[in-house]
Parts: structure tokens; C-alpha cells; sequence
């Protein structure tokens, strides 16, 4: 078998396996014991876990993604940013459906990360670690040493997964939901990007424009229409449920203002840009260290700058804001970059080599 049906059978067997054990234990996948049961080899663990439930936050994913995309290998850069961006929409969308309330709720002597909010089932940081962590161990398996990369990546995982529930943000089941909707994501990605990407070469930046302005606009509509369904029993947790539900909704704006911003940013990179990854390795830190100051300036600027009241046009100017800062991470650095002798474009590098020639 080659990597791409290995990735959907692979993907497939945890999927039925995770069905399967939900059909059987779902009492004690989404009760408090698997949680107490984590949570009793021991206190020493909290700060380890604290550690590793960051390799799934997107605090580390925007830190590191760009190093990759900038400096390392645009296009592995390029298709983590769109599997980011892509794994929040399926565990948004099921989240707000579900409204399923988190252990911490139940018992606050559980919660041992201040960070988590909103809804709990399926987890994100496992969907999204094993969607990314899932490609990359994809990615290198064509390569020397693919057993253990996959066996790594793998760990990595399972390691994520285990934070989350050992931190009292989330049950068994949301994480063994979480791998398997990112494993599935990791499957459909490989098999329809080889058959979707020359179909939207083709198409005029104008239709790009208007394509990521209609899926940027669909994502809030869909989640306020889930979000508007009387599901599960969360809403007699009051304050916590609103917070769970407000959280919901900037989720899909910020959403919405990503896929924008990547969709349109990878279109006109793409025909206008092109730049390349190539150069000495003090310009390419010197380029993500610029990169990144840049980022933290349009997003935590932006911040600043607009209002969050009322709470329509805050909603809007946070779309807004994600939109910018993922513009800059695709297109606008590197094309600044490219002027300022930091980064080579592929039409710089050709006549390169074509003088070489000469």
C-alpha cells in the first residue's frame, strides 16, 4: 500500500474502533472517573502536561508554522496552515451542535488548565495535533527513517490527548473523537488536494475572492444556526454556558476570518509572488524573526485598535483582524521580504541559473 491509503485505512480502523467503544462505554467515556483516574498517578504530572498540551495550542502552531512556511518548506508550510485552519471547522461545527459541557464544569477541583473555555466534545487540541502531527508523520514517511517518524508523531499524539483529560478540560471520548476527526481530516486532505488543486489553478483570482468570502461569511451562519439548536443539558451551568457559547461564536468569526485570509493570501502568492525558501541561514532567521515582530504587530495591534463593542462590529473587526494576520503570514511578509533582498522568488532563481548557464 502506498502512504495515501495507508493514512485512510489507518484512519478509517480508529474510526470505527472509536464508534465501536463509544457504543459499548460511552457512560464511562464521557463520566468523571476516566478523568480521577488520570488525574491519581499524581500532582508531579500537572507541569508536564501543562508542557505538552501547549504542542497542541494554537499559540505553538502560529509560532512554529510560519519558521516552516518562511524558512524551512513552503509548500509543507503552506498545507499545515491549511490543515490548521481547516481542522477547526469539523470540531467547531460538532461542538456547537452538541454544546456538551466540560468535566471541570461538574467538579472545579478537576481543572487544573485556566485556560480551556467553551464546549468539550470532541477536543480540539487532539483533532488539530493529530491532523498535523498526522501529516507530518504522512509527509516523512516518504523518507529515510519513516518508522520512527511515524512512531514519534504518534506518541506526540497520544501524549496531547492524555493532557487534555488529565488537565480536567476534557472526557476520554472527546479525545478519542478528536484523533479520529483529525485522522480522517489528515485522510481526506492527502487524497482530494492532488485532485482539487489543479481545478482551482484554473480559476480566475476574482472567483478565489468571491469563493473565500462566501465560506468566510457561511462559517458564523452555520454556528449561530447550531448554536440556536435546545441540544444536551448544558444550559443549567449558566455563567459557564454562556461563556462556552459567546466562545463558540468568536471561534467561527476568527475562523471565518483565517480561511479568508489563507485562501486569498496562497491565490495571489501563488501567481504574483512565488517566493522561495532558499538562502544562507542568517537570512532566513533574520526573515523569521522580522516575519514573526510583524505578525505579533498586526495581530496584537490590531487588537488595540478596535473596538469589541457592540458586539456585532467587534465580532466583524476580529474577522478582521485573523484575516490580516494570516494575509501577512502567506503573502504579505514574503513579498516584503522579496523586496528587501531577504527571500528569492522562483523568477529570481531562474535567471540565475539561466546567467549560470551563459
Amino acid at each position: 500500500m502506498n502512504r495515501n491509503q495507508i493514512v485512510a485505512v489507518t484512519a478509517l480502523a480508529f474510526f470505527l474502533l472509536v464508534a465501536l467503544l463509544t457504543v459499548i462505554f460511552a457512560p464511562w467515556l464521557w463520566s468523571l472517573a476516566g478523568v480521577r483516574a488520570l488525574q491519581s498517578l499524581g500532582g508531579w504530572l500537572t507541569l508536564p502536561m501543562r508542557i505538552v498540551t501547549f504542542l497542541g495550542d494554537n499559540l505553538f502552531y502560529l509560532t512554529v508554522m510560519p519558521l516552516v512556511y518562511w524558512c524551512i518548506h513552503k509548500g509543507l508550510g503552506a498545507d499545515l496552515l491549511a490543515l490548521l485552519v481547516l481542522s477547526k471547522l469539523p470540531y467547531s461545527v460538532v461542538k456547537s451542535f452538541l454544546k456538551v459541557g466540560r468535566p471541570f464544569w461538574h467538579d472545579a477541583s478537576l481543572r487544573l488548565d485556566g485556560a480551556a473555555v467553551g464546549f468539550s466534545t470532541p477536543s480540539g487540541h487532539a483533532q488539530t495535533s493529530a491532523a498535523l502531527f498526522g501529516y507530518l508523520a504522512w509527509f516523512l514517511a516518504g523518507r529515510r527513517r519513516r518508522v520512527l517518524w511515524i512512531v514519534v508523531w504518534g506518541l506526540l499524539i497520544i501524549l496531547v490527548a492524555l493532557s487534555r483529560v488529565y488537565l480536567g478540560v476534557h472526557y476520554p471520548g472527546d479525545v478519542l473523537w478528536g484523533i479520529a476527526m483529525g485522522l480522517a481530516l489528515v485522510a481526506l486532505y492527502t487524497w482530494l488536494k492532488p485532485v482539487l488543486l489543479p481545478r482551482l489553478k484554473q480559476l480566475s483570482l476574482g472567483i478565489h475572492v468571491l469563493l473565500a468570502l462566501i465560506v468566510a461569511a457561511l462559517v458564523p451562519a452555520v454556528e449561530v444556526l447550531l448554536l440556536g439548536i435546545p441540544l444536551g443539558s448544558s444550559r443549567t451551568f449558566g455563567a459557564l454556558y454562556a461563556e462556552a457559547w459567546g466562545t463558540a461564536l468568536d471561534e467561527a468569526v476568527t475562523i471565518g476570518g483565517m480561511v479568508f485570509g489563507l485562501w486569498v493570501g496562497l491565490a495571489i502568492e501563488s501567481r504574483y509572488v512565488r517566493f522561495t525558501v532558499a538562502g544562507p541561514l542568517w537570512k532566513r532567521a533574520l526573515r523569521y524573526v522580522i516575519g514573526f515582530a510583524g505578525l505579533l504587530a498586526v495581530y496584537m495591534g490590531l487588537r488595540a485598535l478596535f473596538p469589541e463593542e457592540p458586539l456585532w462590529l467587534g465580532l466583524a473587526l476580529q474577522s478582521v483582524r485573523y484575516g490580516l494576520a494570516a494575509l501577512w503570514i502567506i503573502l504579505v511578509w514574503p513579498w516584503l521580504s522579496v523586496k528587501i533582498g531577504l527571500t528569492a522568488c522562483e523568477s529570481q532563481r531562474e535567471s540565475r541559473s539561466d546567467e549560470t548557464g551563459r
